[in-house]
């Protein structure tokens, strides 16, 4: 071994970079998903490297497993790929449009690779009493902001979400067997993703760990949405998410209404989420802190700018290939 580099980019699972005279190396060591997931998701990457998706495939023990167990750890090993994460304003209004277009071959891929999947998938919304409740029992986790410092700010940011649940009690959009559905990545957000940087080429699709049957339209809007918001102001960047759902529909046909209801249950999504509050409170997990308050920027910013975030993704129509 020559030498092993703890990478500190990244949220859920500790990965490192292990060089040595034979070459460069991904490791991973696995935390966020158990190890039979993980070796089910691993069986589909060689079916979209030969579709040519840029898919990390993993290296077999001698006994053919994907994955190796050290002591009570288990971790997986790839090649060490070329490639470095970018932000959304980091891409051209090309590239932008090339990250569309890779999603919607990804969804296409996927859907010749895996298992017929239904066109149709029922989504329940969280309901404001549910989030309020939610959000009440974090409020007393918090202790009424007299701990630390995320205490003190999240405590604030409960207390803003509770009075705009109340206001916006009426949007909340009905159960609906949504529709087209199919296969998804889970999770296309820049860490996940490497970019050759002057070309803005995808070298690596990265982390597996959340594929799943979803409404494409929520992969699209909540990729788009992740990539193209300004992290200070929350503002969406809505010239590059137009790009990129004008890339996404040369691969795959989505209406104008079906991508609607997909940005009005994201919204919703962000406005009754308390996944980062579970994170900090009941799994001690402090990784994703900052997310509550990015995203509660954004969703305030798209309270505001509804009918312009609408007119970004629906002027992008063409027609699929």
């Amino acid at each position: 071994m020559l030498s092993c580099r703890r990478i500190t980019q990244g949220l859920m699972n500790p990965n490192w970079q292990l060089t040595t005279e034979a070459g460069s190396y991904a490791i991973k060591q696995l935390q966020d998903r158990p190890p039979e997931t993980v070796r089910d998701n691993h069986r589909v990457l060689p079916k979209l490297a030969a579709q040519g998706l840029p898919v990390p495939l993993p290296y077999t023990t001698d006994h053919g497993d994907t994955l190796l167990r050290v002591g009570d750890d288990w971790y997986t090993a790839s090649a060490w790929l070329p490639g470095t994460h970018l932000n959304g304003h980091d891409l051209t209004p090309n590239a932008c449009e090339a990250l569309g277009d890779l999603t919607g071959r990804l969804h296409n891929a996927l859907a010749a690779a895996l298992p017929g999947a239904p066109n149709r998938l029922l989504d329940n919304p969280t309901t404001v009493h549910e989030a309020q409740a939610r959000l009440e029992r974090f409020a007393r986790a918090t202790g009424g902001g007299a701990g630390d410092d995320f205490d003190e700010l999240a405590g604030a940011e409960i207390r803003q979400r509770q009075a705009l649940l109340h206001r916006i009690a009426c949007q909340q959009p009905p159960p609906l067997k949504v529709e087209p559905a199919g296969w998804t990545h889970g999770d296309l957000q820049p860490l996940n993703l490497l970019i050759e940087p002057v070309t803005g080429h995808v070298t690596a699709i990265l982390d597996w760990d959340r594929l799943d049957v979803r409404g494409y339209g929520t992969e699209v809007v909540r990729t788009a949405t992740i990539w193209f918001t300004h992290p200070s102001t929350g503002a969406l960047d809505l010239d590059r998410v137009a790009a990129f759902i004008r890339g996404y529909r040369t691969q795959r046909l989505i209406t104008d209404t079906q991508l609607l209801d997909a940005a009005h249950r994201r919204w919703w999504q962000l406005a009754t989420g308390t996944w980062q509050l579970r994170l900090h409170y009941d799994q001690h997990d402090h990784g994703c802190d900052h997310l509550l308050f990015s995203d509660a920027r954004l969703l305030r910013w798209w309270l505001v700018h509804t009918e312009a975030v609408n007119t970004a993704l629906t002027t992008a129509s063409t027609s699929a290939r």
